[in-house]
């Protein structure tokens, strides 16, 4: 994303010379149009505008001070979009935070071409959100595998939820208890 940054601002420092460049030598000369200046910078207001909602979608999985969850994806959608051959899907989201109970979120991600089949609702994600306003949230990953439904698969998964410290002692052990409550 850095990469996009730095050529979007060298980009519009060469158009800004070269328009204070051409425009100081059309002034200069006898005779002096002003329509290709405006066309020109009409043109590049144009481009840009156009490009901002594109550096929004890739800038979205970069959020700072975002507060990482686990979320579970319950609703996938095409947005219609593609990047580089890769679709733009929209993600309802159940999301998990510590401290908090869950709630529901939307998000939009790029995915895989090769992905896309794992996609679905039951498979996990990682996503961050912000504490201050919860609904906007950006996934940072997707774990394309299904939820497990057994009573082993899901202490199998809450196992490594606790081992990777994504869930608290006490989440830990009063979800263990629902589960084996439930068998």
């Amino acid at each position: 994303m850095r990469t996009i940054r730095l050529i979007l601002i060298i980009s519009v420092a060469i158009s800004v010379l070269f328009i204070g460049f051409a425009g100081y030598q059309m002034i200069k000369e006898e005779g002096f149009n002003w329509m290709p200046l405006g066309v020109l910078a009409i043109s590049l207001v144009v481009v840009f505008a156009t490009t901002l909602p594109f550096l929004k979608v890739l800038n979205q999985n970069e959020m700072k001070g975002g507060e990482p969850a686990a979320a579970t994806v319950l609703k996938v959608w095409d947005t219609g979009t593609t990047i580089n051959d890769d679709p733009l899907v929209g993600l309802l989201l159940e999301v998990r935070p510590l401290g908090m109970s869950p709630y529901q979120a939307e998000a939009k991600t790029i995915v895989s071409r090769l992905e896309i089949a794992m996609v679905r609702p039951g498979v996990t994600a990682q996503v961050k959100y912000d504490p201050k306003k919860p609904s906007k949230i950006a996934v940072v990953s997707i774990e394309a595998r299904p939820e497990p439904t057994d009573a082993s698969g899901r202490m199998e998964e809450l196992e490594e939820l606790r081992t990777k410290r994504l869930v608290s002692e006490e989440e830990y052990q009063k979800k263990r208890e629902e589960i084996l409550k439930a068998l």
